[in-house]
């Protein structure tokens, strides 16, 4: 057994650490983002993406071990948030979330469930599920309005189904909800500045993905705020 003073200096310095092991991680995204963009050569390329993919990364990281503490939950929270990470990083370049990182990351969240401690495995599958049938929804009214248009993907109904399971319900009300608000007002700008149309495709994953993460570290104190409990 650790003693106490060895126990207090690891959990003073483990957002230090997961900041530290980030570094390895976002050089294992780049070249995984690499290899999505060799695949989509015509797709243009975002300046200092392994930079950007560090920086980011290391600042979820640090703040998933100071929200977390020295726990299971913060290393899996870290896991999610590179998966967020790198499919917004495809998602921006090539307007596509790779099924081969979304899939395992939708297994692994699904195992997850059942040994997490802070929420129950049916909390995890109902939220799941919400995103799977908002989303799916979603992707069928897009269909229909603008037909032969990609405005949304499968990519973007299997990363709401990931994120749901990963928060749980309701947390995954707060992920959907974020990142429709936020995907929405962007649209909207960029349509009232017309550096687009309604015809432009716009990647809907990053406002998912920031919609997840919103959930991950406060969606209990959001939904307790929201119904006032």
């Amino acid at each position: 057994m650790l003693s106490d003073s060895v126990l207090s200096l690891l959990t003073v310095l483990w957002p230090l650490l997961l900041m530290l092991t980030s570094l390895g991680v976002s050089f294992r995204m780049n070249v995984l983002a690499d290899q999505v963009r060799r695949e989509h050569p015509g797709s243009p390329a975002v300046p200092k993406r392994g930079l950007r993919l560090m920086l980011v990364t290391a600042l979820l990281f640090g703040l998933a071990g100071w929200r977390f503490g020295l726990t299971w939950r913060a290393a899996l929270s870290c896991v999610y948030i590179a998966i967020l990470v790198l499919v917004t990083a495809t998602d921006l370049e090539h307007r596509i979330i790779p099924h081969r990182f979304i899939l395992p990351a939708l297994l692994l969240a699904l195992a997850a469930s059942f040994l997490a401690d802070w929420m129950t495995w049916k909390a995890a599958l109902l939220g799941g599920a919400v995103g799977l049938v908002f989303f799916s929804a979603a992707y069928g009214v897009a269909a229909v309005l603008y037909p032969g248009k990609i405005a949304l993907g499968l990519g973007d109904v299997t990363l709401a189904t990931f994120i749901g399971l990963a928060v749980g319900f309701p947390s995954a009300m707060v992920a959907l909800m974020s990142g429709v608000l936020m995907g929405g007002l962007f649209s909207a700008l960029l349509l009232l500045t017309r550096r687009v149309t309604l015809r432009t495709a716009i990647p809907y994953g990053p406002f998912l993905a920031l919609g997840g993460l919103i959930a991950m570290f406060w969606g209990s104190a959001i939904t307790h705020w929201w119904l006032g409990i």
